[in-house]
């Protein structure tokens, strides 16, 4: 038996079904290897397998894949990697034309609020012109009626 390390899936329980147990003494999984040269080869390792205490238990559970099977097997891992890419990418394209659009709309809100601030800011202008001008009547009201009565500024 010898001892090598490469890349392989996960632990499945449904393919920890064989009687060989690994040097740590629990049942030995089946899993598949994902490397260039032996990819979708399945093989026994061990239970604890890319774990700080695995044991590097390992033995084929299937013969040596022929070169040309072999590489067509690469191949396709080679292109459902790049379709997986290709697919985020998309997807990472989708997102930014959502945020575009999203972005446009806050801008178009953003300047209609600008407006409506500017309006408030004009109207409140308005306001305070509109409440000085009656104290200054009220003003001038209540000096020409204390000048009629002839009391404004006299002293008792």
């Amino acid at each position: 038996m010898r001892t090598t390390t490469s890349k392989s899936s996960g632990l499945n329980p449904d393919e920890v079904e064989s009687g060989l147990t690994c040097y740590c003494g629990l049942r030995s999984p089946i899993l598949t290897a994902k490397t260039r040269k032996n990819a979708g080869r399945r093989f026994y390792g061990c239970a604890k397998f890319d774990g700080p205490s695995c044991c590097n238990f390992f033995m084929w559970a299937d013969p040596k894949i022929p070169d040309g099977a072999r590489d067509m097997i690469v191949d396709l891992l080679d292109r459902n990697q790049a379709l997986s890419e290709s697919s985020q990418s998309k997807r990472d394209e989708i997102d930014v034309s959502s945020l575009l659009a999203k972005m446009k709309a806050q801008k178009a809100k953003n300047r209609l609020l600008k407006e409506e601030l500017a309006r408030v800011k004009q109207e409140k202008i308005q306001y305070q012109l509109a409440f000085f001008l009656c104290m200054f009547c009220n003003i001038l009201w209540v000096i020409c009626n204390l000048k009629a009565s002839e009391k404004f500024l006299s002293l008792p």
